[in-house]
């Protein structure tokens, strides 16, 4: 399959992203791997094919949504990457609502599904007591309104809407007719290429979900504070050159290179995909909630990593290195956070782009 490469006439002269804020081509890496990534764990579960025929042909261009949100140009006018919209950083709580913050492991892991690797890492774990799980804890938001779950649901919401006004080859791809289009300019329609790239936005708040650190409260868990930015370090290195922006956005491999490209990095995570089925969110969820307990789980990796009763939640001064502590002596620790961070963050993608396109084919829309 040959990538398609877009109408390159359209791209807006002059303009050039800002790239500020955590904006090397390295620190891209991870993002745009784990995208591919799910594109091809679509492709190879087999039941999403009108999915992957939206995704792969622009999987190197529209790798671009799956950085963009870290730019600072889109936080511009408290646009939805603003920096809160990324986060949910949790911490215990002592309102008067103890109870509806309380979700003990058993329930916590029926939430999270069998499925996930955080989940298998969790079980293993006998570091948080049954104290801890029976502690309420709650997300600091600083504006009502604006974190990741709530930044999750949004984006797939206004995709699920793009895709309805979709271009010929979008239309083609969904069940049904969508009768109001043809009160449409074909100019007024979203492209496919568009499509994809919000698809990969999507992608990058899913596995903000993922990363321990962006759903840790305590000070340690800043960028600026070593761990969370050596951490990622850590995972660029693993994915390597490959899913530099310069390397994909000049790539003129074919998709199926690309898609395999993603593949090969699967061993320095100790992942296996192999027979993986991609499931639905949990019978009481949406995205928000889906989403919500995954931070939760993230916050209690968070926890792990950096044990509570040695840093603990309201030392403002205390840092966890990475060195100190998965660094030498941590090696199966490390091992066991790669791969269920990782792991998840692809499959994770995967399902909330599966819910999303699945619920836009689900039931042809009746138009006039």
């Amino acid at each position: 399959m040959v990538c398609r490469q877009g109408d390159e006439a359209r791209r807006a002269p002059g303009r050039t992203i800002n790239d500020t804020h955590r904006g090397s081509q390295v620190e891209q890496r991870a993002h745009s791997w784990i995208a591919i990534r799910a594109i091809a764990l679509l492709e190879d579960e087999g039941t999403q094919k009108n999915l992957v025929s939206l995704l792969k042909p622009h999987a190197g261009k529209a790798s671009v949504g799956a950085w963009i949100p870290d730019q600072t140009d889109a936080k511009r006018g408290d646009a939805g990457s603003k920096t809160d919209n990324h986060i949910l950083k949790i911490k215990p709580y002592g309102g008067k609502q103890g109870d509806r913050f309380a979700v003990n492991k058993d329930a916590s892991l029926e939430r999270i599904g069998q499925h996930r690797k955080t989940a298998a890492f969790l079980r293993r774990d006998t570091s948080l007591d049954v104290n801890w799980w029976a502690a309420p804890y709650k997300g600091a938001v600083p504006k009502p309104g604006q974190h990741l779950p709530n930044r999750v649901m949004a984006l797939g919401t206004m995709l699920k809407d793009l895709l309805l006004v979709g271009d010929q080859r979008i239309d083609a791809l969904i069940p049904g007719e969508i009768k109001f289009c043809k009160y449409m300019e074909l100019d007024q329609r979203t492209r496919e290429e568009a499509a994809a790239m919000y698809f990969l936005m999507l992608s990058h708040f899913v596995a903000d979900v993922c990363m321990p650190c962006h759903c840790d409260a305590r000070k340690l868990s800043a960028y600026s504070s070593g761990l969370h930015q050596e951490l990622e370090d850590h995972w660029e290195k693993i994915v390597g050159a490959g899913f530099e922006r310069a390397t994909l956005l000049g790539d003129n491999a074919d998709c199926d290179q690309i898609l395999q490209r993603a593949r090969t990095i699967d061993n320095g995570f100790g992942l296996d995909f192999s027979g993986v089925q991609i499931p639905g969110f949990h019978k009481d969820h949406d995205a928000w909630l889906e989403t919500m307990f995954l931070c939760r789980a993230s916050f209690a990796v968070a926890s792990i990593i950096a044990p509570c009763k040695t840093y603990a939640y309201g030392d403002t001064k205390a840092r966890a290195p990475f060195e100190t502590v998965l660094g030498s002596g941590h090696e199966k620790l490390l091992a066991d956070v790669d791969e269920a961070v990782m792991h998840d963050a692809v499959l994770n993608t995967a399902i909330v782009w599966k819910d999303t396109w699945t619920k836009v084919c689900a039931t042809p829309p009746r138009g006039q």
